[in-house]
């Protein structure tokens, strides 16, 4: 578990000024580890703290009535807020749960409710990222409805290293994304055994390789161009020293 005072600012958060984000860590209760495959928030139940993810991954997912795979609808990585959206609805039409070993600041509605009261400008800054929230899943929307498996996975891994290049975890085309096939297989609307031959045959076109949770991308361009991947989804220009090609 991070002290809050050592808490960085990373990632999606980093588009906040740095009074602002002050001012948001003063919400913060507490900053909790939570084991990997945890369910942390069941649709439909109350919701009353958003979390803010430090480290690790999450998945929110759509769970299905019959006994077809679950749909994931978005990927969290370090420097998201998962849930800032439950924050006016005090529920969530999906579920939420750790992927891998996860860390989160905790903050409660009552708090955050405080904070924005007395500074609207504030309050902006935190609809900002619930607006890039949902650029996000109007991207996946796109993934899934208009690309072929093969440039759905492309697009997918193109958008991790990005997200996770500006959360200081990505470089040099490398970083590591310790989830299954299976996973991978939600993401982008195909099976486990679909998602291995296409692993194999981005590896053997030179484009990508996934090994042991270490994911290596030689050409960044080239896997964007197979993937069909545009980056203005995430709105990276507002964030001034981040070079997001």
């Amino acid at each position: 578990m991070e002290n809050l005072d050592s808490v960085e600012q990373i990632g999606m958060v980093r588009r906040l000024s740095p009074d602002h984000w002050q001012k948001l860590m003063s919400a913060c209760s507490e900053v909790r580890d939570v084991p990997a495959r945890t369910e942390l928030i069941r649709r439909g139940d109350p919701v009353l703290s958003s979390q803010l993810l430090l480290d690790g991954l999450i998945g929110r997912y759509v769970p299905q009535l019959d006994e077809t795979p679950r749909q994931m609808v978005a990927l969290q990585v370090p420097g998201d807020f998962v849930d800032l959206h439950s924050f006016p609805s005090r529920i969530l039409d999906h579920d939420v749960a750790s992927i891998t070993d996860i860390c989160v600041g905790v903050f409660p509605h009552v708090a955050l409710r405080a904070l924005i009261e007395d500074d609207m400008a504030l309050a902006m800054a935190l609809w900002e990222l619930t607006v890039i929230d949902g650029a996000i899943h109007r991207y996946w929307s796109f993934r899934i409805g208009a690309l072929r498996t093969l440039a759905a996975v492309a697009n997918f891994l193109c958008e991790v290293e990005l997200r996770l290049r500006l959360a200081g975890q990505s470089q040099d085309g490398q970083f590591r994304m310790p989830i299954r096939q299976t996973d991978i297989g939600e993401a982008c609307g195909a099976t486990p055994v679909h998602i291995s031959r296409i692993l194999r045959d981005l590896r053997q076109a030179g484009l990508c390789t996934v090994e042991n949770g270490l994911v290596t991308i030689p050409d960044r361009h080239e896997l964007r161009r197979v993937g069909q991947f545009d980056t203005r989804f995430l709105y990276l220009a507002a964030i001034a020293d981040f070079d997001s090609n």
